[in-house]
């Protein structure tokens, strides 16, 4: 359950059901839903899952701002609930909540999920926590916290064409994510520095079409492998 539940966290999604509409590279309209194939493959076991996510409604925040509530839930598992915000920066996430849990958890500070306007070189960074690393349950480390990363992000190219299930998009923004996560792997690797290293697809007038992460090292105490999600449809009002 908390693999399910930490992939969802890879957002603050065969035919597409609408064609790609207005100019927004992350379409915040309440009724909105896209519809993901997440490929896992963690130590060399691959599965699928679907994710679904939504803007179910808006709230008003502090100060009066419009809150768009983003949801993001693997099909059977917990679902997350993103609080998003239009500022000055972009698209930022100020607060989380899961199903479990019956009020929302206030982030200290405001976490920049999309720096717009897109321009190619433009860059923010952002913690993150790994998704595909994680102590092996079977080898008692299952309580062990993993520690944060820090991922900056850089727009690489702003003119890609993206092919997934729902269809082949033009004027997509590819970001490229790099970060270090510090491990201690064992007696005799001791502590190394392991590169995550992400790519995600934003398309305009759809959002997020793709994405890849990368989380690779040789450890017998830690899992390894990547995830990948691919937009299958979507509905935008």
């Amino acid at each position: 359950m908390m693999r399910l539940l930490s992939i969802t966290a890879l957002l603050l999604l065969a035919g597409c059901s609408h064609e790609p509409t207005g100019e927004s590279y992350f379409p915040l309209n309440v009724g909105s839903s896209w519809t993901y194939d997440v490929t896992s493959d963690i130590d060399s076991a691959v599965t699928h899952h679907t994710q679904v996510s939504s803007v179910p409604r808006t709230i008003d925040y502090e100060g009066g701002d419009q809150v768009f509530i983003r949801r993001a839930e693997i099909v059977g598992g917990i679902g997350v609930e993103y609080w998003l915000r239009k500022d000055k920066v972009g698209i930022s996430r100020v607060a989380i909540r899961t199903d479990v849990e019956e009020q929302a958890k206030l982030d200290t500070n405001a976490r920049t999920v999309l720096k717009l306007p897109l321009t190619v070189g433009s860059s923010w960074m952002v913690p993150s926590q790994p998704f595909a690393i994680g102590p092996k349950t079977d080898l008692g480390q299952g309580d062990m916290k993993m520690p944060k990363v820090l991922m900056t992000h850089v727009v690489e190219a702003m003119e890609e064409e993206v092919t997934v299930p729902a269809g082949t998009f033009k004027h997509c923004a590819r970001i490229a994510g790099n970060g270090i996560l510090p491990l201690y792997l064992d007696a005799v690797q001791g502590f190394k520095d392991i590169p995550i290293v992400s790519t995600e697809w934003y398309c305009k007038g759809v959002g997020l079409v793709k994405l890849e992460r990368v989380e690779i090292l040789q450890s017998n105490f830690f899992s390894t492998g990547t995830i990948k999600m691919e937009l299958t449809e979507f509905e935008l009002p």
